[in-house]
């Protein structure tokens, strides 16, 4: 009798074993999943900008790059708010790239705030982030529109 009561006991913490196991694959693979970096792959011939329609790219004669019309930017403009633009402001002063925990600090802002910040303008097409070991690296897409942009909606905004 005892050996059986021993023999139920290893079984059920076999069990008990196997589930955690299956658990803990289970949430790794979904952390896994969620901290995937935000690559955006470029295409050289395609400028999108809040879901522009090729229709609005119009090209540049001298570099042969598609530009966005000035109606496209300034729909743009209109859809950017005062903390993103001072986050693309701040990153042209560092050259276009920097890292998201450094715009954090200099501008005073939670990490949370700029990580939302950081993927509105990766969903606009004005920034790609990419992952530097923990670190997330984020670089301006086109230095020439974002200032064009900023230049455009600071007037709006004041």
């Amino acid at each position: 009798m005892v050996l059986m009561n021993l023999y139920n006991y290893y079984v059920m913490v076999s069990i008990a074993l196997i589930q955690i196991a299956i658990l803990s694959s289970f949430i790794y693979q979904v952390f896994k999943e969620s901290k995937k970096p935000m690559e955006k792959e470029q295409d050289n011939t395609k400028v999108t900008t809040s879901r522009t329609s090729v229709s609005q790219l119009e090209f540049d004669e001298a570099t042969g790059k598609a530009v966005p019309s000035n109606k496209a930017v300034d729909e743009l403009a209109n859809a950017v708010n005062e903390d993103e633009i001072n986050v693309l402001s701040f990153l042209l002063s560092k050259g276009g790239e920097t890292y998201q925990a450094e715009i954090a600090r200099e501008l005073g802002l939670p990490k949370s705030t700029v990580s939302r910040i950081i993927r509105r303008l990766y969903n606009k097409g004005l920034v790609t982030v990419r992952r530097v070991s923990k670190y997330s690296y984020v670089q301006v897409t086109d230095m020439d529109y974002v200032s064009d942009l900023i230049s455009r909606s600071r007037p709006n905004k004041s």
